[in-house]
């Protein structure tokens, strides 16, 4: 009742807006980058939007899948043999002078390829923070579902703050900005957890998270919209729709999948006997594990840039 009138409103501005023919151009790797117009069929590449399809939804489903056996999670090797054979044809389909899905020479850019990953990964662990905070409020300490909705406010006005603050001197700071908001992340997961853990003992009120899950906020704004600016920054204009697409396709599965074992890293907590305080030092520390890693592929970004631009100099 959401996501499907957006979606329709979404198509019928794309017809409106959108130039027409809807046809892409082939990319400069390709036989047809001297000017001739792909046929629809090969703009398309329906054979690699269905082996990409495929290969998504069997790496997902065993997360999504609420009972898993051994037969579904065999479907992870399944889903990594269709990745490969989807490799394997938009290659070919290259060579052959059509206009792949993804023209994977798009990853020969390093800030591409850094900027997915951290994106992919911030994705996998901060997204769970809000499924966790509305649990722990509503099961954890009885509040209803109105009250554990005002917990994000203060989060989400801040975020929109500092995506506009972000947004006007990314080009200036660079990669330093995404760091600093994945340290302010880091940090509001801890005091969260803190927070957490005094309210269990009755020393502070768990409205304090108010407070704490501000600094999460302000970690969005500076992480999210900076992070896509500075990762399609360098990629090439012929590349520009499929390279959005690979970076959305991350954050997706990204957050499918950090939902599924954050949460459920978090109920065998529970399960175990442990409080609603410990479980959520488990799911807030497993998340800040990941966000770990993307702050280190950040921080490699920011040192591979300045390299560049110590050889261009």
């Amino acid at each position: 009742m959401i996501n499907v009138p957006v979606g329709l409103i979404t198509i019928f501005l794309g017809l409106l807006w959108f130039p027409r023919p809807l046809i892409s151009y082939a990319s400069p790797s390709t036989p047809l980058a001297s000017g001739r117009r792909n046929s629809l069929l090969l703009s398309l590449d329906p054979i690699g939007a269905g082996l990409l399809g495929l290969a998504v939804l069997a790496v997902l489903y065993p997360f999504m899948e609420f009972r898993s056996s051994s037969l579904t999670w065999g479907l992870l090797p399944t889903g990594v043999l269709l990745a490969y054979i989807w490799v394997r044809w938009e290659r070919r389909y290259a060579r052959l002078g059509g206009s792949p899905m993804v023209d994977l020479n798009i990853f020969s850019v390093s800030s591409f390829t850094n900027g997915t990953l951290i994106m992919a990964l911030y994705f996998l662990g901060m997204t769970s923070v809000w499924v966790l905070v509305a649990l722990y409020v509503q099961l954890g300490t009885g509040k209803t579902a109105l009250e554990a909705g005002l917990f994000g406010i203060p989060a989400a006005l801040l975020s929109a703050y500092a995506a506009h603050w972000a947004g006007k001197r990314v080009m200036h700071y660079g990669r330093r900005i995404v760091i600093g908001g994945i340290l302010l992340a880091l940090l509001g997961l801890g005091l969260s957890v803190l927070v957490a853990l005094l309210h269990e003992k009755g020393i502070v009120s768990i409205w304090w998270l108010l407070l704490t899950l501000s600094f999460i906020g302000l970690a969005q704004g500076y992480v999210i919209s900076p992070n896509q600016t500075l990762t399609l920054t360098d990629v090439p204009l012929a590349y520009a729709g499929s390279s959005g697409a690979i970076l959305q396709t991350g954050q997706r599965i990204g957050t499918s999948v950090g939902i599924a074992v954050i949460t459920a890293a978090t109920f065998a907590t529970l399960d175990a006997g442990s409080s609603w305080a410990s479980a959520i030092m488990v799911g807030f520390g497993v998340i800040a594990l990941v966000v770990l890693v993307a702050l280190l592929v950040a921080i490699k970004d920011l040192r591979d840039r300045g390299k560049e631009v110590a050889s261009e100099s």
